[in-house]
C-alpha cells in the first residue's frame, strides 16, 4: 500500500515541477545589412552595419529586436505594459511590430518582406541633441 502512495506523489511532484517550469519562446536570429537615414538630416550620413534581427512570439504577442551598435539597437513588439502600447503588424505580406512610449511618445517599428526579405524599421531617436526618426532599411538572409 505504500508503494502505491509513493508513485502517487512521484506523479504529483512530477507534474508541478513540469507545471512550474517557466515558457521559453525559440528566437529566430536572421543576419542582415542596413543602413540608416535621418530624414530631417539630409547631410548625415550613417555608415551601414550588420545587424542581427531576433524574432520571438509567445502566445498572440510577437517580439523583434535589431541587434547591432548604435544607432541600430532598437525593440518592437506587440505586448502592452503600462510603460508601452504595442501592435502586431504581421500580414500575409510581411511580419511587423509597432511600440510607442505612453510618455515620451517615442516610437519604433519593424517590418520584415516576406518575399524580398528586406527589413523596414524606425525609431524615434536623440541624434546631436535634436529628437528625430532614423529610417532604417537593408536585405536580410535566412540561416539555413
Amino acid at each position: 500500500m505504500t508503494k502505491i502512495y509513493v508513485r502517487l506523489l512521484q506523479a504529483v511532484l512530477l507534474a508541478v515541477a513540469v507545471s512550474a517550469t517557466p515558457a521559453f519562446a525559440q528566437t529566430f536570429k536572421m543576419p542582415c545589412l542596413v543602413e540608416a537615414t535621418i530624414p530631417a538630416m539630409e547631410d548625415v550620413k550613417i555608415k551601414p552595419e550588420k545587424v542581427v534581427i531576433e524574432i520571438q512570439s509567445l502566445g498572440k504577442n510577437i517580439f523583434l529586436k535589431m541587434n547591432g551598435p548604435e544607432p541600430y539597437l532598437l525593440i518592437a513588439n506587440s505586448l502592452a505594459t503600462e510603460e508601452f502600447t504595442g501592435k502586431n503588424l504581421t500580414t500575409a505580406k510581411e511580419m511587423g511590430a509597432f511600440r510607442k512610449h505612453k510618455v515620451t511618445g517615442a516610437e519604433s517599428e519593424i517590418r520584415i518582406d516576406q518575399a524580398t526579405v528586406v527589413v523596414t524599421a524606425y525609431h524615434d531617436t536623440t541624434y546631436m541633441g535634436k529628437k528625430v526618426r532614423m529610417n532604417i532599411t537593408g536585405p536580410c538572409s535566412v540561416p539555413r
